[in-house]
């Protein structure tokens, strides 16, 4: 894949390049200011990406490099040209898309975890279907086949071998079926979380899953939500999800809300996604959540 970079202001761009490279796209042109601008869209890049600095204080380089305005013009040059961009934002930012092509990511350009898996949410989002936003057509279908997931399910059995894998893997199917794009992260993303996801095209939120199966207490399950939260905050996540099975059927809803940290047990999420679409399932949960605040 090819990819034209743009940076603002004095923005170090070499430990993004390393994660590009990573991500197998080391056709990069890096611009930081109007000189290279035939070279943004000549040959046509696969996607753009623009980085916005949180310093425009001080005076512009001898080399005039690019402003945060400047770079944000030239994005929506290239949405106008039907290529998808990405603009990093600094994370105090409350810059929204101006574009249903241009994603937006806060991250700290400087925190090379969280850079990684911005930059893989934004590629892993470039192969999924358009979100219900983009074209603005409601999706009104859910997981096709959940009673399938459900005795999938219910057939695992704690001590078995793999038994952990295998609760891994299915949940890893049931959101790749609802549409999501999911990670490993005992690659890539590093290995303290159990899955990582974007939940639709259009989108660059990533959302943590730590996996809890077996018989299960109120002390593990709230002990995940304080280490995934943890996680969620290093990594400049949008939130965390602890998705549990008690191979004893019981549920064991959150007593009280974890800030950026969502409960919900395997049999629930399926059964949720087997009316509504996961985007839909993913924000009630996050009220539901909020009100126990």
């Amino acid at each position: 894949m090819r990819a034209s970079l743009l940076v603002a202001g004095e923005a170090d761009e070499g430990l993004l390049l390393g994660v590009l490279r990573e991500l197998n796209i080391e056709d990069v042109w890096v611009l930081h200011n109007d000189l290279g601008d035939r070279f943004m869209l000549d040959p046509v890049p696969d996607f753009v990406v623009g980085v916005l600095t949180d310093d425009e204080s001080s005076p512009r380089s001898k080399n005039k490099t690019f402003t945060n305005g400047e770079v944000s013009l030239r994005l929506g040059l290239t949405a106008g040209r039907g290529v998808p961009a990405l603009a990093i934002v600094p994370p105090t930012s409350e810059m929204r898309s101006p574009d249903p092509l241009i994603m937006v990511a806060a991250c700290d350009v400087h925190v090379r975890q969280a850079l990684a898996d911005h930059l893989w949410a934004f590629t892993a989002a470039l192969d999924l279907p358009p979100s219900s936003s983009t074209p603005p057509v409601p999706i009104e279908r859910g997981l096709k086949n959940a009673d399938e997931y459900l005795a999938v399910l219910d057939q695992l059995e704690r001590g078995s071998r793999g038994f952990g894998g295998q609760f891994e893997r299915l949940m890893g199917r049931v959101l790749m079926s609802a549409g999501a794009a999911v990670a490993e992260t005992k690659g890539s993303l590093g290995d303290r979380v159990d899955l990582a996801f974007v939940p639709s095209g259009g989108s660059t939120d990533i959302i943590l899953v730590e996996l809890k199966a077996g018989h299960l207490s109120e002390a593990t399950l709230s002990g995940a939500e304080e280490q995934l939260q943890r996680f969620v905050i290093e990594r400049q996540a949008k939130y965390g999800i602890v998705l549990y099975h008690d191979t004893y059927g019981r549920s064991l809803p959150s007593r009280h809300s974890t800030p950026l940290i969502v409960r919900m047990s395997a049999r629930e999420l399926i059964q949720r996604l087997a009316v509504e679409p996961l985007p839909k399932v993913l924000d009630a949960a996050v009220v539901e959540a909020v009100g126990r605040m």
